[in-house]
């Protein structure tokens, strides 16, 4: 009987070994299988890797152009507050200059024969006066055309005289 044990045996380990092999190729699948994955892992390891080194740089490049950024800003807002001061002074300044000229027109005595205008509003009058002069002269309305002329007339008068005081009170309040 012992060889029938023997061989019984025998046939256990023989069906042990087969499943064992079968066990190895299942193991080494796996193993090809996971090797694939760990290739596959690597690589995209490598390439984030790549993409992260990427993404570094050009947040580096980003800062440094937000610190141009920044620095060009604060020299604009320098500059701005430069300016705002100038025209600050000025305003002052004309404000001033506003203050005493109306001093100066409220220390003059008030007339009824006086009337303040601007000197466009007085060229425009003369342009008028010229127009209808023009507009007699056609007609042959001698008597009107000589008095648009003479007013035509005395409003460059006055307009030159208006632009000689001007350039006085400039003059004056420049220095």
């Amino acid at each position: 009987m012992s060889s029938g044990s023997n061989s019984g045996n025998l046939l256990r380990a023989a069906e042990l070994l087969e499943a064992n092999i079968k066990k190895v190729n299942e193991a080494n699948e796996q193993l090809r299988v996971e090797r694939g994955r760990c290739d596959a892992n690597s690589e995209l390891v490598k390439t984030l890797e790549d993409r992260a080194a990427g993404l570094e740089s050009e947040m580096t490049v980003l800062k440094s152009q937000l610190s141009e950024a920044e620095l060009k800003l604060g020299e604009v807002a320098l500059e701005a507050e430069r300016e705002q001061g100038e025209l600050l002074r000025r305003a002052e300044a004309a404000e001033a200059q506003l203050a005493a000229a109306r001093t100066d027109l409220a220390s003059k005595p008030c007339d009824d024969t006086h009337v303040f205008v601007p000197v466009t509003t007085l060229h425009r009058a003369k342009a008028q006066f010229v127009s209808l002069a023009a507009a007699f002269e056609k007609s042959g309305n001698i008597v009107s055309q000589v008095m648009c002329e003479a007013s035509a007339s005395n409003l460059d008068r006055v307009i030159l005289d208006a632009g000689g005081r001007e350039a006085e009170n400039r003059s004056r309040h420049a220095a």
